[in-house]
């Protein structure tokens, strides 16, 4: 998903959570005063079914973050709003709190290795092939929120379609004005044909009054008077 904007990872809950205290973590600002202080007790002892982005590994972060958006992305688009594209949203959350689990998951394992573990071949093997694994789970989710985003990049172009055969819609509405205006450029070519016979005429109107100029400058020069004689 070429072009996004910044990513930033928001809280991720558990879709088995009442929708109240979803909303509590989402928009705390939407909820009264009054209410907040029970809802958040309540919420705190579910602390389990909702992941903080400040508690995932900064790579965990970004891979979450990077999946939040493309739900977004599905679930806003223009054609699961016109009823073209099945609007999925249980499925959608449900993966996005599985990848968040996984996240979670893969920050807490990063963090198990005890600082002071010995440096024997033995020890080592053992650590290798829990890197390994780390790697491999790390991969694995990263493929599924590839994955996902392939699916809001094929949405978002989805989008862009509709937005152009709305807009072609829209446009094509205008054609029978084109029309006119097309069908009044052969009133113009007559027009052009009058002016340009109107120009011939006047043009020949401006040779004749030439030749008229013409002779009265010759009559003028015959009836000029000799210069007078000096007395």
């Amino acid at each position: 998903m070429a072009g996004r904007k910044a990513l930033w990872a928001r809280p991720a809950c558990d879709p088995e959570l009442p929708e109240y205290l979803r909303l509590l973590v989402a928009q705390p600002q939407a909820v009264s005063r009054s209410r907040r202080w029970l809802q958040r007790r309540e919420l705190g002892r579910q602390a389990g079914r909702v992941i903080l982005p400040h508690q995932l590994d900064q790579a965990d972060r970004l891979l979450l973050a990077r999946a939040q958006l493309a739900v977004d992305t599905i679930l806003a688009s223009e054609v699961r709003a016109a009823g073209l594209l099945e609007p999925d949203e249980p499925a959608l959350r449900r993966h996005e709190w599985e990848i968040a689990c996984a996240m979670r998951e893969l920050t807490e394992m990063r963090g198990l290795t005890p600082a002071d573990a010995r440096a024997g071949p033995l020890t080592t093997a053992v650590l290798d092939a829990q890197r390994r694994a780390l790697v491999l789970a790390a991969e694995a989710a990263g493929t599924r929120v590839g994955a996902l985003e392939r699916y809001a990049d094929q949405v978002a172009a989805a989008d862009e379609a509709h937005g152009d055969w709305h807009s072609a819609l829209r446009l094509a509405g205008l054609n029978d004005r084109y029309r006119d205006l097309v069908a009044r450029t052969a009133a113009d070519e007559l027009a052009v044909a009058e002016l340009d016979e109107l120009t011939d005429r006047a043009a020949i109107t401006v040779q004749v009054l030439k030749h008229s100029l013409r002779q009265a400058s010759a009559a003028a020069e015959v009836l000029a008077l000799p210069p007078a004689q000096a007395s």
